[in-house]
């Protein structure tokens, strides 16, 4: 692309929960391994420790190696806590609903810590 060209190319992500995702309230436990969540933490920042412009993203664990989607469940609870995520909606690559609950999911943790404190070990 040309100097000062921006790709308009939307954001991947899915748009919605999927049923094994680690988001959901109603999903068992222990599917994914701690040192997994100890690895995607990178990825949740909070108000005043926002994740950085270009930080990794927590990928559904249904997209497929090298063509990653971002997480609708994260993107809901902790995605704009993450600049590049917030830098999306401003570029019209990400419609700033995604960043919400929709109608019809199912129930959410409400943090990136509450999420991992069920999981074992």
């Amino acid at each position: 692309m040309g100097e000062g060209c921006e790709s308009r190319s939307a954001l991947p992500h899915r748009r919605r929960p999927c049923a094994e995702c680690p988001w959901r309230r109603d999903v068992a436990p222990g599917r994914f391994g701690r040192e997994r969540f100890d690895a995607l933490a990178a990825t949740s920042g909070g108000p005043g420790r926002e994740v950085e412009v270009g930080g990794a993203m927590f990928a559904c664990h249904k997209s497929p190696e090298g063509a990653e989607e971002a997480c609708a469940g994260w993107l809901a609870v902790v995605g704009v806590e993450h600049l590049g995520v917030r830098l999306a909606v401003l570029r019209g690559r990400l419609d700033p609903s995604m960043l919400a609950r929709q109608e019809g999911w199912p129930a959410l943790f409400d943090s990136y810590a509450e999420m991992t404190e069920t999981q074992p070990g």
